[in-house]
């Protein structure tokens, strides 16, 4: 992944609209790219790095409920997952069939992670 700077000591972090907001773009960008010539994990990568760059240069690599600065991985993990429900959300149904492979199976690991801890999916 893109290295960023690191983050400056005054910045806050990302705030729920905001994350929703890049979550979204991000989604509109992989349903957009899946009607291209795109390779599934290229489009993938390229909106993690994308979401992990923002929140840990604009706001400290922190997000909603976390009281520290998270790791990249972390931040990259739980991106990947928000991703994956909002993709299936708004263009889940129309991918591709070479995309259906890679998306169906970790939308499964998704859902039966957040099932395993007992929370809700969001859409």
């Amino acid at each position: 992944l893109f290295r960023s700077k690191p983050p400056a000591i005054n910045q806050r972090p990302a705030s729920s609209d905001e994350l929703n907001t890049y979550v979204g773009m991000a989604a509109i960008n992989m349903c957009t790219l899946s009607q291209s010539k795109v390779a599934f994990k290229s489009a993938m990568e390229s909106n993690l790095n994308m979401l992990v760059s923002v929140l840990t240069s604009k706001h400290g690599s922190q997000v909603p409920g976390s009281q520290a600065p998270l790791s990249r991985d972390q931040l990259a993990n739980g991106s990947l997952f928000q991703l994956v429900l909002r993709m299936d959300g708004l263009c889940g149904k129309n991918l591709p069939a070479d995309w259906k492979k890679e998306f169906d199976p970790l939308l499964a690991q998704v859902k039966q992670a957040i099932q395993s801890s007992g929370q809700a999916p969001k859409k």
